[in-house]
């Protein structure tokens, strides 16, 4: 048999296990282990986790709203079952109610997925693929069970990055302490149009960026957090605005408070609840004349309309305020916010204001697909998969300066989509928005729209 008969022979044996494996998964699919209406009261006795090898049962039991002795609905062991998977750690997590006795026992079922990955870093610059940054994200998560990350990333390319960070939400689990460390080293380029005019030519910054932030979990819903840092800008002119001292470099201490609210089901793509996050941070302390503040403001309400469709919006606010405000620290639509349908327009300013309506119909709402294959564990090859069609309209604008704040301004896109979900690790979006004036664009993305 010759290389390319072997090689036909080869695809099509791995065509046809992997459309097996999904036939299997599709007539496998199982109703909700929850056999409690929405609106039904149970008592619930005693509660029993299995299948956590790693993850510490605390770890989990504090993301739920009640405890053992409580009576609760079928609508809130559905909206607990939601939040324990919004953890990120199990691809999996069944809700069981039984009898022993005449007690009612709650046993959560759990499924643990893969924690140690490396993905792929690729992001073309203004979609120029002669200008891409490319590497590695390498992922460490829940590495001593209480679901701690160590994030490690390499960028090479067009503008090179190394950062790392550690996240330990239960660094302190008596009292509720979470403790984050992130060190940053990044080479960027200008992202200002005035900054150009001003200096006559493009540029780039040189960043080191260190900072640790503490958090305090209240309650279920809500956290506070306290973040100290410190960031070196260093470019090759001296100018006021193009650092916020007037010199080469910026040296700039910065100090930051945080609270944010989050009573979402499934936060990676909820259905119901509230996400707010309100943070202000000071910069420079007056060193080398650099005092500054940055405020922000998001957001977002999840609601049923009428099963299925779902509906969520958001509005978003990023502010400047203070002496200079250097460039690097202007607000930008067109980078990491974007408006759909003026998808890579860039428009600048000391402020910025983001709204977003979105609508939800699930042609697969909760399909747990697990492929076996050779050499590969399980829970690498497990997931949740969602598929929704999608419609959606932005709108927004960034002012400041001499361009005041005005609903006359804003430039909107509207659109529709399909976004696919493979939890509890990623989604793909395709996306066809049009702008005011009915030019269409199609945006391939991964990640949630908000």
């Amino acid at each position: 048999m010759n290389n390319k008969l072997l090689g036909k022979n080869i695809l099509f044996i791995t065509a046809f296990v992997i459309f097996y494996s999904i036939s299997l998964s599709i007539m496998a699919a199982e109703p909700d282990s929850l056999l409690i209406n929405e609106d039904e009261t149970v008592r619930i006795d005693s509660i029993r986790l299995t299948g956590n090898v790693k993850t510490e049962e605390a770890i989990i039991l504090r993301e739920m709203t009640f405890i053992a002795g409580d009576t609760v609905t079928g609508r809130i062991l559905r909206f607990n079952r939601e939040r324990i998977y919004s953890l990120g750690l199990f691809n999996r997590v069944d809700f069981f109610v039984t009898q022993n006795d005449n007690l009612n026992i709650l046993e959560i079922v759990l499924a643990e997925s893969w924690y140690l990955y490396p993905l792929p870093y690729f992001k073309a610059h203004n979609n120029e693929f002669d200008k891409a940054t490319y590497g590695v994200n390498f992922t460490y998560k829940n590495f001593r069970g209480k679901n701690e990350t160590l994030r490690a990333m390499i960028g090479l390319g067009y503008e090179p990055v190394y950062a790392v960070t550690f996240d330990n939400p239960s660094f302190s689990f008596e009292n509720n302490i979470g403790l984050s460390i992130t060190a940053l080293y990044l080479r960027f380029n200008n992202k200002s149009t005035r900054a150009v005019n001003l200096v006559g030519e493009d540029f780039r910054y040189k960043i080191f960026s260190q900072s640790v932030s503490l958090s305090k979990r209240f309650n279920t819903f809500n956290i506070a957090l306290l973040t100290l840092g410190f960031s070196y800008y260093e470019n090759n002119h001296s100018i006021r605005g193009i650092t916020a001292s007037g010199g080469r470099i910026d040296r700039m201490p910065s100090l930051g408070i945080s609270y944010q609210y989050d009573s979402r089901d499934l936060k990676q793509y909820s259905k119901n609840g509230l996400y707010a996050f309100l943070n202000i941070n000071h910069k420079g302390f007056g060193i080398n004349k650099a005092a500054y503040n940055n405020l922000e403001f998001d957001f977002r309400e999840y609601r049923s309309i009428i099963d299925p469709l779902s509906g969520k919006w958001r509005v978003a606010l990023r502010t400047s305020f203070g002496n200079i405000i250097p460039f690097y620290d202007y607000s930008y639509l067109g980078y990491y916010e974007k408006i759909r349908g003026h998808f890579n327009e860039i428009r600048e300013g000391k402020s910025y204001f983001l709204s977003s309506f979105e609508l939800s119909f699930p042609i697969v709402r909760d399909w747990n697909f697990s492929l076996k294959l050779p050499l590969l564990p399980e829970s690498l090859t497990s997931t949740r998969i969602g598929i929704y069609l999608t419609g959606f309209i932005d709108s927004g604008d960034a002012f400041g300066d001499n361009k005041s704040f005005s609903i006359n301004n804003f430039y909107s896109g509207y659109g529709f989509g399909i976004t696919i979900l493979f939890l509890p690790f990623n989604a793909i979006r395709f996306e066809y928005a049009f702008n005011e004036s009915g030019r269409g664009e199609l945006i391939i993305g991964t990640g949630f729209s908000f």
